[in-house]
């Protein structure tokens, strides 16, 4: 039994954030699930180097231009394909959790984060392509992007909420959710299993925008805790808004809480082990989302203590000291969510340019 493992008898689940077409070809994916891995994301970037760098998906580019797919549609016919066949391989773990776990997330193109009825259109049209029960779409968790979590939550889609990194921005997608999860009830007669999500927080990106303010500031004993903070805040404001008369009503019907996803869980700090965010955010209803290197360095060296729920003290102490400092958190979460979405969106934008940059690279 690995440590994987130990966490999911704590209430976490455990899901990687990488999926390429080698990966699950070569039967790391299988590998990696024996570890204990329970679900699986995609994002542009990783396509993006794997197109640009690679071969994975070389056949599959030209085969799309034979079949007359258009330059700008074929990574997304890529990505459709690389989650079925994820989604797949998952699905064992998606029945036998109950539609808890098991997925395989895909991020839709984050230019639409600003338009909620493009964003449910795309989301439609991508799962009906997809056509597995096991897949999820990431939807930035913007002002509009909740109205759509909202809406896809009403028609039992399951979504992941991005770009999260404020305990504000979590409470505006639960309270989206949980409205979509009514209507969803309401106007379903009949279902097997009601449609989840997860709401993807970046811890570590919130240290490496904090730290260096803190560094300027001569506060270097506060540095790397304030992503810890803010997730321990997040998940006691989650336990609040996922119990009581409201969510009780819900939770007869099989609904399930938006439950709080770790993600960018990389150290910025080098000095700090690979381990370091993934030992501090250990705790139930929640999952833990590993890349490649922090997966393997916690299989080898993690330890599995339940840490989420301490130290809620000292976290609202911290945050309490850096509004006392001065430094505006709100203001920066906001504008971090403004900036990673500008970088994801050139992400996307590259993808698009590297499928044109190989069919030019290998002559079509």
């Amino acid at each position: 039994m690995s440590i994987l493992h130990k966490l999911h008898e704590m209430g976490q689940s455990t899901w990687l954030n990488y999926m390429r077409r080698a990966f699950m070809r070569s039967g790391e994916l299988r590998r990696c699930l024996e570890e204990g891995i329970q679900g699986i994301t995609a994002n542009a970037a990783v396509f993006q180097t794997t197109i640009a760098q690679y071969t994975d998906y070389d056949q599959a580019i030209h085969d799309e231009v034979r079949a007359g797919t258009p330059y700008g549609r074929i990574h997304t016919a890529l990505m459709v394909d690389d989650v079925q066949r994820a989604a797949d391989i998952l699905h064992p773990i998606y029945e036998e959790s109950e539609g808890l776990d098991g997925f395989a997330s895909l991020e839709l193109n984050p230019a639409l984060a600003h338009n909620a009825v493009e964003t449910v259109a795309t989301a439609g049209h991508i799962l009906a392509r997809i056509d597995r029960g096991n897949a999820m779409v990431e939807i930035p968790a913007t002002l509009a992007g909740c109205t759509a979590v909202r809406s896809l939550t009403s028609d039992g889609v399951c979504t992941n909420a991005t770009h999260i990194f404020s305990v504000s921005a979590f409470e505006r997608v639960a309270q989206a959710y949980i409205c979509g999860l009514e209507l969803y009830f309401d106007t379903h007669s009949v279902w097997r299993i009601a449609p989840t999500a997860v709401a993807s927080f970046s811890v570590g990106a919130v240290d490496a925008a904090v730290d260096p303010v803190l560094a300027a500031r001569g506060l270097v004993s506060w540095q790397n805790q304030t992503g810890i903070a803010l997730a321990r805040v997040l998940y006691t404001r989650y336990q609040q808004i996922f119990s009581g008369p409201r969510w009780a009503k819900l939770a007869r019907h099989g609904a399930r809480p938006l439950r709080p996803k770790w993600v960018r869980i990389h150290p910025h700090n080098a000095s700090q082990p690979l381990t370091f965010y993934a030992e501090a955010l250990i705790g139930p209803h929640t999952v833990l989302t590993f890349a490649p290197d922090t997966l393997e360095a916690f299989l080898r060296h993690g330890q599995a203590a339940p840490t989420l729920a301490t130290g809620l003290a000292e976290a609202l102490a911290h945050l309490e000291r850096l509004q006392e400092a001065g430094i505006d958190l709100e203001a920066m979460t906001d504008a971090l969510q403004t900036e990673h979405l500008a970088f994801s969106i050139r992400q996307y934008e590259a993808l698009v340019e590297s499928v044109a940059d190989k069919l030019y690279e290998t002559g079509k």
